[in-house]
């Protein structure tokens, strides 16, 4: 694990709940310091399918009632964590692939800080936002509501949604708690130019000394 360490000491990590602003920070931060963004969702739904550790069997089988609607709050949880646990070897595999001249932003919500923290050779490689219930409705609603809106129940289905991100941002903070690695609430108060300087100030360690010019 060592090694592994070692050999992902480029890689920068932005986990936390969905809703929060991860990509957008990441794109300000990787722009100034041309950075590589690796988008673990973006792989996750377009280059892991069909790998093992990639797409739950069956999943493309249920419907959106099966996915988003029937399942209570804590087995959707369940099921994220579960998931998302198992697909990170392959965000793993992808990441060491990649040239290591200067470093990567890894961000998604998948990257959760249980899975982090043996890659990880210092805490600031590390941070996880997590929205507030009210900035993340705010965001999902400019988004046009999710896969929630494809049920045949739409306000329930948000409504477990919900309660599922809620469930997950303590599950988060909790293991950030427990790991020394740092989360922060996000409520949208901060400008996005103040709150992509938090992130520059966290990983200011392993940033490269020169901007992108």
């Amino acid at each position: 694990m060592n090694d592994l360490r070692e050999r992902l000491s480029h890689v920068l990590w932005i986990g936390g709940g969905p809703c929060v602003g991860k990509t957008m920070l990441s794109r300000l931060i990787a722009g100034k310091y041309d950075l590589k963004i690796y988008n673990a969702d973006w792989h996750h739904v377009r280059e892991h399918r069909g790998r093992p550790g990639g797409v739950p069997a069956g999943w493309d089988a249920l419907s959106m009632d099966e996915r988003w609607l029937q399942p209570s709050p804590v087995a959707l949880a369940e099921r994220e964590i579960r998931s998302w646990t198992a697909h990170f070897a392959l965000v793993v595999e992808d990441l060491l692939a990649m040239p290591s001249a200067r470093p990567i932003l890894a961000e998604g919500p998948s990257l959760f800080p249980w899975s982090v923290a043996p890659v990880i050779a210092s805490p600031r490689q590390a941070i996880f936002l997590l929205p507030t219930p009210d900035f993340r409705a705010f965001v999902l609603d400019r988004r046009g509501g999710g896969s929630a809106t494809k049920t045949t129940d739409p306000e329930r289905a948000s409504r477990n949604i919900a309660e599922r991100d809620a469930i997950l941002a303590s599950r988060i903070a909790a293991a950030c708690q427990q790991l020394g690695l740092r989360h922060v609430r996000v409520d949208g108060s901060l400008p996005i130019d103040e709150s992509a300087a938090l992130l520059e100030e966290h990983f200011a360690p392993h940033l490269p000394a020169d901007y992108n010019v």
